[in-house]
């Protein structure tokens, strides 16, 4: 069982040596990362919803010719 907890820690080491060596992007490519994510879930949305909507529509005119 020692065995095993000194791997656990030693896994953590690497992991915290491995975060040292990341680049970690400002705070203005970070606002401006969000911004374009933020604004390209909108338009999947409303692409989703006008898609949804569309075929809502055909549905219920195929259903009421029966």
């Amino acid at each position: 069982m020692a065995g095993e907890g000194r791997k656990i820690v030693k896994f953590f080491r690497e992991v915290k040596a491995e975060m040292k060596k990341v680049t970690w992007p400002g705070r203005d490519t970070m606002i401006t990362y969000t911004e374009v994510v933020l604004v390209v879930m909108v338009l999947f949305t409303i692409f989703i919803f006008l898609v949804d909507s569309v075929f809502s529509y055909i549905l219920k005119l195929i259903l009421k010719s029966f």
